[in-house]
């Protein structure tokens, strides 16, 4: 029986974990928090685009090659298209609630309120992980991956509440990290999505692929006061949205982008908008005039849905708000194989801390479907490894980053958000992004003040925030030419 160690527990761990652990494989999942709170999969609209109910392997294909501007891994969206319907069905079968439509599935039936579509979803499936078998080591923070001979034997793991490490033999490991939304101090993201995985697999020796293809959700709210969070890009066929000089520009936008209105936006032109927006965000801002509601249409579920925030954040107010782009997914990541392998013989990857399959861009509800086609093939792959003695290795502790006479963790990670935004957000410059990375260099030397839990987890995902946000800026520096996701000027 072949001992696998998956690093992550969002849709695309459990999945994978579940997986292995049904192919015969002994499994433990790493988890920074309890088992799935704290991964993007909860906080997804629950939402899959994939080929299924009259829409055809092949002209899903086409449609996800020309979002991601034909820059996609072509072998890697071939499985995709082919095998998503039957990866859901599967995940359907061990107890998933799922709703199929045209060219769509969705699991919101099952979520705990709209603005959590994916976490009845990721519930149903540590529920189903747990019955199988599978183990959890949960508040803890993967640190390393062992390699021996070529091959990965292990993983080095830190509790952030108690500071106690171990070293976990392995006769193969997954990465299912997912992004790191939290490099900028704009997104969407949970807090914990800071590119541990990123880290670790440069780490390991493997190549990142596409990392400065970055989506920004075009619509989020920007007023002072208010939750970070995304509006729905239906937001503008509600209400007038502005610029500075109060110019409706979003009709003549789409009429210019082919697309009908914010629906079709979401799904075929979320990186023109997020740059229309960030530009006349720079010019002076973009306001969505909540203020004209008129009553009927505080009874239009269409419109409750695209506020996405409850209802009593916006009633009785005389001023229209302020809306901005927000960091949303990483399109880049792992270079993988279709079976989730990698560069180093039994390390796998998959979900969004891997690249290749979106390209340039991701066409919306694909997350979803990604991660569990890759996940279930992933976990499989791995479960296939023999077993073998295990290899002893030294467990990494917390302390060698930590200084009582270092600067408080959390200011600088503040501070790295700040200029990560500024430099490598959606509207990137030449000569900011290489002071950044100047700036990356120098953060890495310093010495961390962390006195609580919470500090200390802090300090554990600096590694990933530099590692990832230096990958990000290298990239974009190095693709000289706007495309997709990634602009620069």
């Amino acid at each position: 029986m072949a001992n696998v160690v998956i690093i992550g527990s969002g849709g695309a761990g459990l999945t994978a974990a579940i997986a292995a652990r049904r192919a015969g494989a002994d499994v433990m999942v790493i988890s920074k928090t309890a088992a799935a709170v704290a991964s993007c999969t909860a906080y997804s609209a629950g939402l899959f685009s994939l080929a299924c109910g009259g829409v055809s392997p092949r002209d899903q294909y086409e449609k996800l090659l020309k979002t991601g501007y034909r820059l996609n891994d072509r072998a890697l969206l071939e499985t995709l298209t082919e095998e998503s319907c039957a990866a859901l069905e599967e995940i359907a079968s061990l107890g998933v609630t799922l709703e199929f439509q045209k060219g769509r599935a969705s699991a919101r039936a099952t979520a705990k309120n709209e603005l959590m579509g994916g976490s009845g979803l990721v519930e149903q499936l540590v529920r189903i992980a747990k019955e199988c078998g599978v183990k959890f080591i949960e508040w803890s923070v993967a640190r390393e991956i062992f390699t021996c001979g070529g091959r990965a034997r292990g993983v080095s793991v830190t509790n952030w509440r108690g500071r106690r490490s171990l070293a976990l033999p392995a006769d193969a490991v997954v990465l299912a990290t997912g992004g790191a939304g939290r490099i900028y101090s704009h997104t969407d993201n949970p807090e914990r999505m800071t590119g541990d995985g990123y880290a670790l697999a440069l780490a390991a020796g493997l190549k990142l692929r596409d990392m400065e293809f970055v989506q920004f959700y075009p619509v989020g709210w920007a007023q002072e006061n208010f939750p970070m969070w995304m509006a729905d890009t239906t937001l503008g066929d509600f209400i007038r949205v502005t610029d500075a000089e109060g110019r409706e520009f979003l009709p003549d936008a789409y009429r210019e982008w082919g697309v009908k209105d914010g629906k079709e936006c979401n799904y075929f032109a979320r990186d023109k908008l997020s740059l229309l927006l960030a530009r006349k965000d720079r010019e002076g801002g973009v306001f969505a005039h909540i203020e004209e509601t008129p009553a009927a249409l505080w009874d239009d579920p269409g419109f409750l849905y695209a506020l996405t925030l409850p209802r009593e954040f916006f009633m009785g107010r005389k001023e229209p708000l302020r809306i901005a782009p927000l960091e949303h997914y990483f399109c880049g990541g792992v270079e993988i194989g279709t079976s989730g392998e990698t560069g180093v013989e039994g390390l796998y990857a998959c979900g969004e801390v891997t690249g290749g399959i979106d390209g340039a861009n991701r066409m919306g509800g694909n997350a979803l479907a990604h991660i569990v086609t890759f996940g279930l093939r992933a976990g499989r792959a791995a479960a296939k490894h023999p077993h073998e003695m295990p290899k002893e290795f030294p467990a990494r502790e917390a302390g060698e980053l930590l200084s009582a006479d270092g600067r408080p963790v959390a200011e600088i990670r503040r501070e790295l958000q700040r200029k990560a935004w500024q430099s490598i957000g959606p509207i990137r410059r030449a000569d900011e992004i290489s002071d950044f990375l100047l700036y990356i260099e120098s953060i890495k030397k310093e010495k961390l003040k962390a006195e609580t839990p919470q500090e200390r987890l802090l300090a554990l995902e600096m590694p990933g925030l530099t590692a990832s946000a230096e990958a990000v800026a290298k990239a974009a520096l190095a693709r000289k030419e706007s495309v997709g996701a990634h602009y620069i000027v």
